[in-house]
């Protein structure tokens, strides 16, 4: 079952501009990958752009046969249901400032949504950098992200290794 999720970010005028995510929305798969790979403003720009995505990868990539889980950069990149499947009407949505999105951002099924804002930061490289915030549709209001991201993703971490040691056992 998917966990569907949007994510956006919020512009210099106060519009936000926001495309759904099917696979992964929790904290810990989107919302870590988010932290992990995504703090470029341009890249993150870029990627909404696109539209609506099945998932999002560590980079925007080329297009993609939607359906060829054994390209090599399938795990790895965006797959977008208009530039890789061909889909009409999935383009990104504006919305016109944060109460906007949060009212709104959950009307597809959405059961996270990711909002970037940009707060003058810059990464090692002198590139324009932003701070990630959540809201899960039964408390919508902004968290920051990343330690919720890192706890929920060091926590599947945990249980997968489990499960690893109880297949060994058996």
């Amino acid at each position: 079952m998917a966990t569907r999720a949007r994510i956006g970010i919020k512009q210099k005028s106060g519009r936000i501009i926001a495309s759904y995510q099917h696979w992964d929305g929790y904290p810990g798969g989107l919302g870590y990958n988010l932290e992990e790979h995504w703090t470029d403003v341009k890249k993150v720009t870029d990627a909404i752009k696109l539209g609506n995505s099945s998932k999002w990868g560590q980079f925007i990539g080329g297009k993609i046969d939607f359906d060829d889980r054994n390209s090599e950069t399938y795990d790895y990149q965006n797959v977008y249901y208009m530039r890789d499947r061909g889909e009409k009407d999935q383009g990104y949505r504006v919305y016109q400032n944060e109460e906007e999105y949060l009212a709104e951002g959950f009307n597809s099924g959405e059961e996270y949504i990711y909002l970037m804002k940009m707060d003058g930061k810059t990464d090692y490289l002198g590139k324009p950098c932003g701070t990630w915030f959540y809201s899960h549709y039964s408390n919508p209001e902004f968290k920051i992200l990343e330690e919720d991201a890192i706890n929920e993703h060091i926590d599947m971490l945990k249980r997968h290794l489990e499960r690893m040691k109880e297949k060994e056992v058996a």
